[in-house]
Parts: C-alpha cells; structure tokens; sequence
C-alpha cells in the first residue's frame, strides 16, 4: 500500500505540472512564450532532466540491487536448509525430532512471508524476523547424544549449518527492512513535475498533448512504484520468489 500511495501521489503531482503548465498559457503575458524565451526555459529544463534520469537510473539501480542480494540470500538460506536437514537425517532417528522441528520453521517461514503460496493457513509468528528459531535449533543439536565419531561429525557439521542458516537468517532482515530514504524520491518527483509543467507551458493545447503527457506520468509514477517495490523484498506485491523454500519444505517432508 505504501508503493502504491507513492506512486499515485506522484502521478498526480507530476501529471499536475502539466496540466498546471498549460493552464498558465492562458495567462502569462506573450512575450514570456516567445520564441527566445523557450530557449532560454529549454536549457534549464533539459539539466533538471538530466539530473534527473540520472537520479532515477540510481535509484533503479539501488533497489533493484536490494532485491538480488535479499533474493540471493534466501536462495542460500533454502540450500542450507536442504543440507540440515540432510545431515540430521544422515545423523540417525535421534535427529528426528529436529527435522520435525526444522519442518514446522520452514512452514512458518513460507506462511508468514508468502502466505497466497501456502496451501495450508498458519497463525504462528514471523519465523524469519523474530524470536531465536535458528539459535533454539542450534543448542538443540549440540545437545545430541553422539555414540561413535562419524554421528560426532555429523553433528558438527548440522551446527555448523544451522550457525551460517542463523547469520544469513539476520542479513535477510537487515538487507529486507532497510527503508528507501524518503527525499531520495521526492527530489526527483519535483524536478519532473517541474519538467512537466515547463512541457505544458509551451506546448499547443490539444487533446493529443494532453495524452502524451498523461502517459508520460504514468510511466514516471510506474517507475518510482517499481522503485519502492523492489526496496521492499519481503513485501508489497513484488516479493522475492517462494520457490526456494517450497523446493525445501518439499524435500524435508519426504
């Protein structure tokens, strides 16, 4: 929703300039529209817009990069899943319980952040974001009862995965709740509502005009949704896929 609000609002302030623009034709003196003073607007605008496709492009570039890193570390997190449970199961019928445990984590995990994936409803907390889940698992393993050396390295190995499962468990938080600085969208919004508005002021008023500008801004507004969206990993409507951890959860059930 928050994506959503943001992009509307920047619709309608920058479809706003123009329309703004081409209302105040009708009221500036001529000379103001001359044909030297349109040159002269002409070079201040194409800095301003410049600067900012060139702010734009970075934020493009910013977000999209949150997304792949918190995409990436997911795809890590399902695989170190997969080896857990693997190692636990290699580890012998005492582990048991922890993989009946480590099911139960993953199902959370894949109701709470994709919750239109999950066949099956879950009320429980945010697996990924709060609580000591990975940590409890942790000290569950070292508390195996080893009989002979190679269920000794099993176990070491099972700690070893669930300790990195845990940090990667922590960068996903981090890379997934940092928050896209406010002014860094609404200073390129009003430069280009001042574009707009700079568009308006010299343009002929006709119905084909005033098309092209309004797609013009909605194809600005559905950049800065694409901006806020991919800044959210996690949420909104453009969420990393659920693949992962439907391929994990698959194979610990068997």
């Amino acid at each position: 929703m928050h994506s959503y609000l943001i992009a509307s609002v920047s619709f309608l302030c920058i479809f706003g300039g123009a329309l703004g623009g081409l209302l105040m034709q009708g009221i500036l003196p001529s000379h103001h529209l001359s044909k030297e003073s349109q040159e002269s607007v002409k070079l201040g605008a194409g800095l301003i817009a410049t600067m900012a496709a060139l702010i734009l492009g970075l934020l493009v570039s910013s977000s999209k990069g949150t997304y792949d890193r918190v995409n990436i570390l997911i795809n890590e997190a399902a695989a170190n899943t997969i080896s857990l449970n693997q190692t636990l199961k290699n580890y012998g019928p005492e582990a048991d319980p922890l993989r009946q445990t480590l099911l139960e984590r993953v199902t959370a995990i894949l109701g709470d952040i994709w919750p239109e994936n999950n066949k099956v409803a879950t009320k429980s907390s945010d697996a990924l974001r709060k609580g000591s889940t990975i940590l409890e698992m942790v000290k569950l393993i070292a508390n195996l009862k080893s009989n002979n050396p190679g269920a000794q390295q099993m176990q070491n190995n099972a700690i070893a995965i669930a300790t990195e499962l845990n940090k990667q468990r922590w960068q996903i938080t981090i890379e997934s709740t940092s928050k896209l600085p406010l002014t860094l969208v609404v200073i390129p919004i009003f430069w280009i509502t001042f574009l707009t508005f700079v568009y308006g002021l010299f343009a002929p008023r006709n119905p084909t005009v005033i098309m092209v500008l309004f797609f013009c801004s909605l194809s600005i507004a559905g950049a800065i949704f694409l901006i806020c969206e991919m800044s959210m990993p996690l949420d909104g409507s453009i969420k990393v896929p659920s693949q992962p951890f439907r391929t994990a959860l698959e194979l610990i059930r068997r």
